[in-house]
């Protein structure tokens, strides 16, 4: 697996405070994902309006276009897991039109809620934003986060399989590490590869560091600077077929400030390239 047309950067991360957006820090962000040579991006949808003045999706776009910045993947559908059928319309409607504004692939759906209290609803509500998002191009795939009522692979795939091709699952190597358990190569290799369109790619220490969803937001590692052995499951998609598209997303606020966040994109894009090149 190599570091070049696949390899891009999840914006949020080159933030100081992605929860609290502001129009210098977004279009900092932008920018330095440019500077670093990276044309692809993952993007929080809620920030593109900061992009430009006139503060709409339209404009937004063509400041992508001016950028060299294709947007592959818009974040996050979050409704489907626990929310009203009417919210997960309400919600995928706006991301269908974050998606059709900026070509997007693929929109990221997560699971806040500690317990998926009930799975089929939240299957048939994934079905509904699949749809939605589906009419503009894009399919879906669904991120295990270790503290959440999906918290696993195998709770990914449980809930996404009966779905087919149009929802799938992100591969976050952070999520990997920490997940329940441990990471399961075995599972990962039977799931079709076309389930896998996208891949976040950061480091972690061999123990956590506090709580998990501290860590996860204020502690990542470059990659290569951590406990990750990115070869097996990056080999491993490799294996299965499979050609996600590979963002960094490392959300590390004190390097971002320490660095600068036009050298921290460098500092993250060399990271990526010295652990792709070899495995």
């Amino acid at each position: 697996m190599t570091a070049t047309d696949r390899l891009g950067m999840c914006t949020a991360g080159l933030m100081a405070d992605p929860l609290a957006p502001t129009a210098e820090s977004v279009r900092g962000a932008f920018a330095a994902t440019a500077d670093a040579g990276l044309s692809a991006a993952s993007v929080w949808g809620w920030h593109l309006p900061f992009l430009t003045d006139a503060g709409t999706l339209v404009a937004a776009s063509a400041a992508l276009d001016g950028l060299g910045i294709h947007v592959a993947v818009v974040e996050a559908a979050t409704a489907w897991s626990a929310g009203t059928t009417d919210a997960v319309r309400s919600e995928a409607a706006q991301l269908a039109a974050a998606v059709e504004a900026v070509g997007a692939s693929s929109v990221l759906a997560v699971c806040l809620e500690p317990v998926l209290a009930e799975p089929e609803r939240a299957r048939e509500h994934l079905a509904v934003l699949a749809e939605a998002t589906g009419r503009v191009g894009a399919g879906v795939c669904v991120e295990f986060l270790p503290w959440s009522g999906v918290a696993t692979l195998a709770a990914a795939w449980e809930l996404v399989a009966p779905l087919g091709p149009a929802v799938g699952i992100v591969l976050d190597t952070w999520h990997w590490q920490r997940q329940p358990g441990g990471g399961d190569l075995g599972l990962l290799a039977s799931i079709p590869a076309e389930r896998f369109p996208f891949v976040q790619l950061s480091d972690a220490p061999a123990a956590p560091v506090g709580d998990l969803m501290t860590e996860t937001m204020q502690g990542r590692l470059l990659p290569g600077d951590g406990a990750i052995d990115f070869t097996a499951p990056l080999r491993c998609l490799e294996g299965i077929g499979a050609r996600p598209f590979v963002a960094l997303e490392i959300f590390n606020p004190a390097l971002v400030s320490t660095l600068g966040v036009a050298a921290a994109a460098v500092a993250m894009r060399a990271a990526a390239d010295r652990v792709l090149a070899v495995v």
